[in-house]
C-alpha cells in the first residue's frame, strides 16, 4: 500500500490549517501572524521545553500517565481472564512498592484453587521450585499496566506452555507507588523482583522477557547480573531498539521535528544527564547468556532496523565464549497478529529453555512458519 512521505504530510497539514482559517474569516495577514507563532511554539518552545525540562523527559519516555485498561482490580486478575494468578507487593526502594501478579503453569492451577486464602501465599511461593517448570519474569513497554490486552494474552500462551510467570508494574505505573520513572529506578524495580523470584526458584531456570521500552529496561537489569555474576538463564527481546537517542528519532511522534537542525541537540542531548538515556547496543556486550530478538518488519512505533542494529550489536560485542544469540524478523502480514499475540498459535514460535544437569541452557526453535532467522 502506497503512503505519503511524511515530508509532504507536514507541508499538506500546513496548507489543511491555513485553508481553514481563511475558511472561517481570518484576513492573510492574520493567517500569516498565527503561523509564525505556531512555528515558533512547535519549532522553538516544544523543543526547548523537551530538552530541559527531567520532569518532561521522563514522562514522554514512560508515559506512565497513560492509564489503560481503566478501573482494573489488581488483586483479582480473575477479573481480566487469568486462572491461577496472586497479586502482591514488593519493596524494591525506600518508599517505593511495585504491584506484581504470578501466573502459574497450566498444570498447576486446578491444585492452587484447592488452597485456602491463608494458604496461597506460601503455596504460590513454594509453587516456583517444585517442578520443572521454568519462571518467565516479563518486562512491559511504556503505557498501560501489567492487565493490557495484549499482555494478558502472552501470559495466556506461556501458561499454556507451563511457564511461571511473575510480571509487575514500573514505579509510577498502575498499583505502583506514584513516583515519576526514571532508567536507573525501573532498572532497580526490575533487580528486586528477580531478587524476589530467585531467592524462591532454587535450580528452577527464570527467563528475562522484555517488550519495547522493557528491552531496553531488561537489557540494562541482565547486563548488571551478569557482571555480578548472578545472570537469568536466557534473555527475550521483543520489538527492540538499539538505543533510546535512535528510537525517539524515528518514533512516530516526532515526525514533525526530526528534520530540523539541531533536532539531535533538543531532544536527545540531554537523555543520559536526566536518567532516561538506555543504550542497548553498548550494554548488550557484558551479556553472555543465550539472547532471542524477535521484531516484526511493519512495527511502527520501534522500526525494525532499531531491531536489526542491536542485534549486530550483539554479534560484534558479546564475548567469544558467549552463548547464542538469535534473530527472529516477522513478515509485514503478521504485523496485526504479532502486535496482539507476541507470540501467536497462528505462525506459532516457540522457544524453549532445555537443559540437564551438565549443560548451560540453550535455545531450541520447535517450530516457525512465515518467519526469518538470522
Amino acid at each position: 500500500m502506497y503512503t505519503l512521505p511524511r515530508n509532504y504530510v507536514r507541508r499538506i497539514l500546513g496548507v489543511c490549517l491555513g485553508l481553514g482559517a481563511w475558511f472561517y474569516g481570518m484576513s492573510f495577514k492574520q493567517i500569516v501572524i498565527l503561523g509564525i507563532i505556531g512555528l515558533f511554539f512547535l519549532f522553538v518552545i516544544v523543543p526547548s521545553i523537551f530538552r530541559w525540562s527531567t520532569l518532561v523527559q521522563r514522562q514522554m519516555v514512560f508515559l506512565p500517565w497513560v492509564h489503560w485498561p481503566k478501573h482494573v482490580d489488581f488483586d483479582k486478575p480473575e477479573n481480566e481472564g487469568l486462572s491461577g494468578a496472586r497479586n502482591f507487593y514488593i519493596s524494591t526502594d525506600l518508599k517505593v512498592e511495585v504491584g506484581v501478579w504470578h501466573i502459574l503453569p497450566q498444570d498447576l492451577i486446578e491444585e492452587s484453587e484447592k488452597k485456602s486464602e491463608n494458604e496461597k501465599k506460601d503455596w504460590f511461593e513454594t509453587s516456583l521450585s517444585n517442578g520443572p517448570a521454568p519462571i518467565v519474569l516479563y518486562l512491559h513497554g511504556n503505557t498501560g499496566s501489567r492487565a493490557r490486552e495484549h499482555r494478558i494474552e502472552l501470559y495466556k500462551v506461556l501458561q499454556k506452555l507451563n511457564y511461571h510467570v511473575i510480571c509487575f508494574d514500573y514505579r509510577g505505573y498502575a498499583d505502583s507507588s506514584p513516583i515519576t520513572p526514571s532508567k536507573t529506578g525501573v532498572v532497580q524495580d526490575t533487580l528486586k523482583v528477580y531478587e524476589y523470584a530467585k531467592s524462591l526458584a532454587k535450580e528452577t531456570p527464570i527467563i528475562v522477557y522484555g517488550h519495547s521500552l522493557g528491552t531496553a529496561v531488561s537489557t540494562e537489569a541482565v547486563a548488571q547480573l551478569c557482571e555480578q555474576g548472578d545472570p537469568p538463564k536466557a534473555l527475550i527481546l521483543e520489538s527492540p531498539f538499539n538505543n533510546i537517542h535512535d528510537e525517539i528519532k524515528n518514533h512516530p511522534m516526532s515526525f514533525l521535528w526530526r528534520k530540523m537542525p539541531w533536532f539531535k541537540w533538543f531532544f536527545t542531548g540531554t537523555l543520559t544527564k536526566n536518567d532516561v538515556g538506555f543504550i542497548s547496543d553498548q550494554r548488550i556486550g557484558q551479556i553472555y547468556v543465550p539472547i532471542l530478538i524477535m521484531h516484526a518488519k511493519d512495527d511502527l512505533v520501534v522500526p525494525y532496523m532499531l531491531g536489526e542494529r542491536l542485534y549486530q550489536a550483539a554479534l560484534a560485542k558479546r564475548p567469544l565464549d558467549a552463548k547464542p544469540v538469535n534473530f527472529v524478523s516477522f513478515e509485514s502480514e503478521l504485523g496485526k497478529i504479532y502486535k496482539f499475540f507476541a507470540i501467536s498459535m497462528n505462525f506459532i514460535v516457540y522457544y524453549i529453555i532445555s537443559y540437564n544437569s551438565r549443560t548451560c541452557p540453550h535455545f531450541h526453535l520447535l517450530c516457525c512458519r512465515n518467519s526469518q532467522h538470522y
